[in-house]
C-alpha cells in the first residue's frame, strides 16, 4: 500500500505535474518548471533530479544564458524509453497486446485470435506466456518494465484486478488476474475495464484540453468511459459506464445480460452483424460474397455498403445510426459531455464508407490509435 501522510502526498503530487509538464512541452529547464508550477527552484531542482534518475526524463544539451549571464541551464526533456509498460488487451475475439514507451508508441506488438471453444486455462496460458515474450523483448531492448496495464471487458474490480463480470466474455468471470501477473512476473499490475482505459488514453494522449468526455466502445456489446471534471467516474462498485445494458425498448429482444431491449441488442456491432445476417437473402451485393452468416465480417458489411447493397445500406448505417443516435442523445443529456468519442472497428469500416455520412454529425470518431 501507499503511504498516504501529506509529506509523501504533496510530493508525489510535485513529481506528477512536473512529469505532465516536461512530457507536454517537450523541453523545458529547471527554472521555466519551477515558474511556471509555482514551486521553489531548489525543490524544482530535487524532484526533476530524481525524475531524471528514475527514468522518466533526461537531460538534453544546455540552453542560453540570460541577458544577466549566469550558468547556462541544462534542458530538461521527457525521456519516452526510459522505461516501457505492458499493454494488454483482452477482446473477445482478439488478444493484443504490446511493448510500449511512456509515449504509448508500440515497440513490439503481438496478436493472436481467441477461439471460441478456448478454456479459461488455455487463455491464461497464452496470456502469461505472450507476457513473458514481451518481457524479453524488454530486456533486449535494455528498457525496464515499469508494470503491466490490462484492459477487459465488464465489470473490472481494480483494487484487486479481479474480473467480476464480463457478460460477453464469461470464461473471465472471477479471475484475479492482478494478482495471477504480478505474482507471475513480479511487476505491478493494473487491470481496468477496456472503456475506462479508452477514455484515459483519449484524455492524456488525444483530447487533453477538455474536460468532461465520454468514450464510447461499440465492438461486441456497447460501454462508455467516463470523465466529467477531469476525473474518472466508477460507481460504488466500479460499474459506471455500463450504458450498453440501459434499456430502449421492454419488449425488445433479449440480451446476453438476461434483460430485454438493452442499447447494445440495437446498435453494437455484434447488433450490425445479426441483423444483416437475418436479412442475408434480401441483401444483393453481400449475398454473394458470403456463404454462410460465420463469414460475415464488418469489413464486408462496409464493402456492401460501397458497392450499393440497399439492404446492408439501410441496416448499417440508418437503423443502426438512429439506435446509436437515440442513446448518445440521452448520454449528453444525462452528463453535458464536451465530447463523445467512439471506438470500435464499425467505425472504422462502416462509417467511414458513405460521404456525406450522416452518423458524422452526432460524435468524433477516435484519432489516437491506441488499442488498449
Amino acid at each position: 500500500m501507499l503511504n498516504t501522510n501529506k509529506k509523501i502526498d504533496v510530493k508525489l503530487t510535485h513529481k506528477i505535474s512536473i512529469l505532465e509538464y516536461v512530457r507536454c512541452r517537450i523541453r523545458t529547464t529547471k527554472p521555466q518548471i519551477a515558474k511556471d508550477l509555482g514551486i521553489s527552484t531548489p525543490t524544482a531542482s530535487s524532484l526533476v533530479d530524481e525524475l531524471i534518475e528514475e527514468g522518466y526524463l533526461k537531460v538534453d544539451g544546455t540552453g542560453s544564458s540570460t541577458e544577466l549571464g549566469g550558468k547556462r541551464p541544462k534542458i530538461i526533456a521527457f525521456h519516452p524509453r526510459g522505461k516501457s509498460i505492458i499493454a494488454v488487451h483482452l477482446g473477445i475475439e482478439l488478444l493484443d497486446m504490446a511493448l510500449i514507451d511512456l509515449s504509448a508508441s508500440i515497440l513490439f506488438r503481438i496478436q493472436e485470435r481467441n477461439r471460441r471453444d478456448e478454456s479459461k486455462e488455455q487463455l491464461l496460458h497464452k496470456l502469461t506466456l505472450q507476457v513473458g515474450e514481451l518481457i524479453k523483448k524488454a530486456e533486449d531492448l535494455k528498457i525496464p518494465v515499469l508494470g503491466i496495464g490490462v484492459g477487459s471487458p465488464g465489470l473490472v474490480e481494480t483494487k484487486t484486478g479481479t474480473i467480476r463480470d464480463a457478460s460477453n466474455f464469461s470464461i473471465l468471470n472471477n479471475v484475479n488476474l492482478g494478482d495471477l501477473l504480478s505474482e507471475r512476473f513480479n511487476k505491478p499490475v493494473w487491470v481496468d475495464n477496456e472503456c475506462k482505459n479508452l477514455s484515459l488514453a483519449e484524455k492524456w494522449f488525444g483530447q487533453d484540453e477538455a474536460q468532461t468526455i465520454i468514450s464510447l466502445m461499440t465492438d461486441g456489446g456497447i460501454g462508455a468511459g467516463v470523465i466529467i471534471d477531469n476525473q474518472m467516474m466508477r460507481g460504488i462498485d466500479d460499474s459506471f459506464g455500463e450504458i450498453g445494458h440501459t434499456t430502449l425498448n421492454f419488449n425488445g429482444p433479449k440480451c446476453r445480460c438476461g434483460n430485454r431491449g438493452c442499447w447494445e441488442t440495437y446498435a453494437s456491432s455484434d447488433a450490425l452483424l445479426k441483423q444483416v445476417s437475418e436479412n442475408m437473402n434480401q441483401t444483393t451485393w453481400l449475398k454473394q460474397m458470403v456463404d454462410s452468416a460465420e463469414d460475415l465480417t464488418l469489413p464486408l458489411i462496409a464493402k456492401a455498403v460501397e458497392n450499393g447493397d440497399p439492404v446492408v445500406e439501410q441496416i448499417a448505417i440508418y437503423d443502426l445510426g438512429t439506435y446509436l443516435g437515440i442513446g448518445i442523445a440521452n448520454l449528453v443529456n444525462t452528463f453535458n459531455p464536451e465530447l463523445v468519442i467512439i471506438h470500435g472497428e464499425k467505425t472504422r469500416s462502416v462509417c467511414s464508407t458513405v460521404n456525406p455520412n450522416p452518423l458524422k454529425n452526432l460524435f468524433i470518431f477516435s484519432s489516437i490509435g491506441i488499442p488498449f
